[in-house]
């Protein structure tokens, strides 16, 4: 029987900041939280004293390429859930999970391949992806994806033009009574449905269509609080994924990341050279607005509508790209506190991730351990001092 205490420690459990100061972990669990609990015999003590312990982060929008799962984890990701692969990718992901590797990697839960029309969103790049067109299709297609492993159905809804389709034709796009069936039938079903759009309009053609959440606020305009109002009505969600707009906006600022003492030494080759071509003002530049997206994050915000922390990483940035969003969440309006929800408890909440999410007895004990208090300044949760996935401490790479 493995046990390991954290003594002394600001506990953060999801949602609040707790007045006790010691957790105990047994076995891959949380055993205890109290105020200065005894220590079992045997225990390994973990002297948190200065520091903050989180529950492992969630990044509720990613795309699981090559090291991703590695990657993300190194930084406190503990889950990644993909929005939109292939479904043999996701199988051996997920099968590596549960091998010897399993450890040393983030855990996974994906959509698998998105709905859109023949040469749409997603199926432009990847024509071999199943697609479909007219309503009466919808039942098949989600059971298709549901035998493939799904764990939740994305929907396309975009036309590729605020979201980088560059030329001046538009991409087809799924019709709305047909995603509108898409919907019905994963309701039906019991699954959750994101759905990914590029514009003011396209959110609330989801919303109206009975979308659970929004995948992006990548909007084309700047809207005013009755977008916010409409996705609290419709008792939805949004991942505003506010890092992957500052991505493609070409931000220089972006590069400045590479500067943080305790971002730098951590970051794999690519990223480096990710971030130095924004540095340099020569990164790829697409037509989004991040002036605009910061405006939906703030009318959804004020709605009181649920907001997830999500990246939208595919080739880059697994991991660190998280703890940029939260400071991005924090700069759009939420307080820290809301920005650590966004990341923990939020999107185990309605993801149905039962046994994560918070830090209280019988969850899984995946914890992320930082020096200072994010709950007062976001930019702690880079200054890394552990990480433990179902109890077993990481060895980061550095």
């Amino acid at each position: 029987m493995t046990r390991t205490v954290f003594r002394e420690v600001r506990i953060f459990d999801g949602h609040r900041v707790h007045a006790d100061d010691t957790v105990v972990v047994e076995d891959g669990r949380i055993k205890a939280i109290g105020r200065g609990l005894a220590v079992p015999a045997g225990a390994e003590v973990v002297e948190g004293k200065g520091c903050t312990l989180l529950p492992g982060l969630i990044d509720a929008h990613t795309h699981i390429v090559g090291a991703a799962l590695r990657q993300a984890l190194a930084w406190g990701v503990t889950t990644e859930l993909d929005m939109a692969n292939f479904p043999d990718r996701m199988a051996a992901a997920k099968k590596e999970q549960d091998g010897p590797l399993g450890s040393s990697l983030a855990d996974l839960r994906s959509a698998c391949c998105a709905a859109t029309v023949p040469g749409g969103h997603g199926s432009a790049r990847f024509p071999e992806i199943p697609t479909l067109t007219e309503p009466e299709e919808a039942a098949d297609f989600v059971d298709a994806r549901i035998a493939e492993g799904s764990d939740y159905i994305k929907v396309h809804y975009d036309d590729g033009q605020v979201s980088g389709h560059m030329d001046d034709s538009t991409l087809p796009v799924i019709r709305k009574e047909t995603m509108a069936a898409v919907i019905a039938a994963a309701r039906e079903r019991g699954m959750l449905t994101i759905v990914h759009t590029g514009t003011v309009q396209a959110g609330l053609d989801a919303l109206e269509a009975g979308a659970h959440g929004l995948a992006h606020l990548l909007v084309d305009r700047a809207p005013g609080p009755e977008f916010g109002e409409t996705l609290a009505r419709h008792g939805a969600f949004a991942i505003p994924t506010l890092s992957m707009v500052e991505l493609f906006s070409g931000s220089t600022e972006l590069g400045t990341l590479a500067d943080d003492p305790a971002v730098a030494g951590h970051l794999a080759p690519e990223d480096l050279a990710l971030l130095e071509r924004h540095r340099a003002g020569n990164a790829r530049r697409l037509p989004v607005d991040v002036a605009a997206a910061e405006a939906a994050v703030r009318s959804a915000h004020a709605a009181g509508v649920p907001l997830l922390a999500g990246t939208d990483a595919v080739m880059w940035l697994h991991g660190i790209g998280l703890h940029r969003e939260l400071e991005l969440l924090v700069r759009a309006g939420l307080t820290p506190r809301e920005a650590l929800t966004a990341a923990t408890a939020n999107p185990a909440r309605i993801f149905s991730l039962f046994d994560r999410g918070r830090i209280a007895p019988g969850l899984r004990a995946d914890l992320l351990l930082v020096e200072g208090d994010p709950t007062l300044d976001i930019r702690a949760t880079r200054v890394i001092r552990g990480i433990w996935k179902r109890g077993d401490k990481i060895i980061r790479e550095s």
